[in-house]
């Protein structure tokens, strides 16, 4: 497993944009269910080959609380199919597609939930993989930031495991399925968005790369105040 150094990005957009502390301090509740592999955009080269197109990775996670049984949440984002499958424990072996990008969560029985991670499944196949979704920087999804703020900055980070993003579209407004409000961004942020004290805004990203690939956030949101 390659870790990739999206950890180290992330510290330095944190440090050199200058996110408000208020707004990292609203992020969601922790969760009980910690991911353990495959690691979080991560390319992921283990696993037992069950044939040139497939192999069978074992997925691990941690539960403080014992929520069993668990339901593992894993999206095959080349073709956006999700597939469900039940463990009594904390690790189940799944079969997946190689040469794919995928997401994946636990979800518990008390309706306790992990995070959503990203990885690429090595392996012949496609020449090109689709970027992984992009994630809120800031706000945080679910974050309420100051109710005298008159505008707002959206960052964001996207990663890709044949490192060829060329730009993103940003969606963004008071609607659920927000409008498309910027298109071609190369830059991870967009700055000074006009918002309104006591209103809740909704943004997503599309991220894409340089043979046409496409993958869409899910829809984050805050409120001002």
């Amino acid at each position: 497993m390659k870790k990739s150094g999206f950890l180290v990005f992330l510290f330095l957009i944190l440090q050199s944009c200058g996110v408000d502390s208020d707004v990292l301090g609203y992020a969601n509740d922790e969760t009980s269910i910690m991911l353990i592999f495959p690691e979080n955009d991560s390319e992921c080269t283990e696993g037992i080959i069950v044939s040139d197109s497939q192999s069978e990775l074992v997925f691990r996670w941690e539960d403080e609380f014992n929520n069993s049984p668990y339901t593992v949440h894993l999206t095959n984002l080349l073709s956006s199919q999700t597939e469900l499958i039940l463990s009594d424990t904390t690790e189940v072996a799944i079969i997946l597609d190689r040469s794919v990008a995928y997401s994946w969560y636990v979800t518990g029985k008390t309706n306790s939930s992990s995070e959503v991670w990203n990885f690429y499944n090595e392996g012949p196949g496609l020449e090109s993989s689709i970027p992984y979704p992009a994630s809120a920087i800031s706000p945080v999804s679910g974050a309420s930031i100051s109710q005298t703020s008159t505008t707002v900055n959206l960052i964001w980070k996207s990663e890709d495991p044949d490192n060829d993003i060329i730009s993103y579209d940003l969606y963004f407004g008071e609607a659920k399925d927000p409008a498309l409000y910027g298109t071609d961004l190369t830059d991870t942020r967009f700055n000074d968005i006009p918002v309104e004290a006591n209103k809740t805004y909704y943004w997503k990203i599309i991220t894409k790369d340089s043979i046409g690939n496409e993958s869409t956030s899910e829809v984050f949101n805050f409120s001002v105040g």
